[in-house]
């Protein structure tokens, strides 16, 4: 599979870092309470973090060197 552009890996990454964690805070903030939503967000930064990393160090998206 062929990496996207540098500026689209960005992007791609910058939304797995913020929307993954806000998006099950707010969504364990509603259903479950101010305790409850905190702790999904914080799962939820460990996921997105896991995720980047692999992308960045496996996937080798950290690699500008094949960009034009």
């Amino acid at each position: 599979m062929k990496k996207p552009p540098l500026t689209e890996r960005l992007i791609i990454l910058g939304l797995i870092l913020t929307v993954i964690p806000i998006g099950s805070t707010q969504i364990g903030w509603y259903y479950f309470g101010r305790e409850a939503g905190m702790n999904f967000g914080m799962v939820g930064g460990v996921i997105a973090v896991t995720v980047a990393a692999y992308l960045m160090y496996q996937m080798g998206w950290r690699d500008a060197d094949d960009d034009e």
